[in-house]
């Protein structure tokens, strides 16, 4: 009795047809009365297939979560390797200018 119940729904749900397109739970049967519905149909389809592009190449673009956790610490890293270099720099410039007063 279950497999004629299981079976009886199968049916049902999709509507009687058997192909493949039918096992898709997403694709819906439209009927179309004139060729600028079916036109402006696969219009939309197109626009929605390019959305889905161009969405699919903006998420390649985003860093993975544990590098943007890492961006932070890394600017930090920066700056203050930054600062170091300067600091030694002025270190060198003024011992250099103090070895020339000298000498002078």
């Amino acid at each position: 009795m279950a497999g004629l119940l299981a079976w009886a729904a199968d049916v049902v749900g999709r509507g009687g047809q058997s192909d493949e397109e039918s096992d898709n739970p997403d694709s819906i049967t439209l009927i179309f009365t004139t060729p600028e519905q079916e036109q402006y149909a696969r219009d939309l389809d197109s626009k929605a297939a390019s959305l889905t592009r161009s969405i699919q190449d903006l998420r390649l673009r985003i860093p993975p979560s544990d590098i943007s956790q890492r961006l932070p610490d890394l600017h930090a890293q920066s700056l203050a390797s930054n600062a170091a270099l300067a600091l030694q720099l002025n270190a060198h410039s003024t011992t250099r200018e103090q070895a020339q007063q000298r000498e002078d």
